[in-house]
């Protein structure tokens, strides 16, 4: 077992080093995925979300899986995360570049797992997608291989479970906004 932790820490150091090194500018916190925080209530908030029924990877456009018992199906799980300064800029663009910028990450995340024999790494963004500039297609989504549902739309409370590992995430961000993500491999 303690060899499957050492692993573990030296994928998760790798894997932010070498996403670091393409200036994505991440940290990352190898979690427990019994300690995440289901609650029904974080789903709701989806409910009131303007990308409810918009979005092809929010609800309710969500495959019908029992997420907490997918997620304890994976061997390693991390929060995986970035912090941007409010001082002096333009709240708007802060939320949409992070949210964009972890989004990518969280991919190039996944991409390295994949290359280091880990074939069914899954992630999951802070915050719905924004990949498309103009929002969805009405039709179909237009990158269903890069577009990733919200952690908040699994049911976790992210701001609980992040804090469970010294993460914390302030509301309404003043100085700095916190973009969180799931990785899982």
């Amino acid at each position: 077992m303690n060899d499957v932790k050492n692993v573990r820490n030296n994928d998760l150091e790798e894997m932010i080093l070498f996403c670091n090194q393409k200036g994505y500018q991440i940290k990352g916190k190898e979690i427990e995925v019994s300690q995440l925080i289901f609650e029904e209530r974080v789903k709701m908030n989806c409910f009131y979300c303007g990308k409810y029924n918009v979005s092809w990877k929010c609800p309710p456009r969500l495959p019908r899986i029992d997420y907490k018992k997918m997620l304890e199906e994976f061997a390693c799980a991390a929060f995986v995360y970035l912090e941007k300064s409010l001082l002096d800029a333009d709240y708007a663009a802060v939320r949409n570049d992070s949210s964009v910028q972890l989004h990518r990450a969280l991919l190039e995340c996944e991409k390295w797992l994949w290359e280091h024999n880990n074939a069914t790494a899954l992630s999951f963004i802070g915050g719905s997608c924004k990949l498309c500039r103009n929002g969805c297609a009405a039709d179909r989504c237009a990158n269903p291989y890069m577009a990733r549902t919200p952690v908040e739309a699994l049911g976790i409370n992210v701001v609980k479970s992040a804090e469970n590992y010294g993460i914390q995430i302030n509301f309404p961000p003043k100085e700095v906004m916190i973009r969180i993500g799931l990785l899982l491999w």
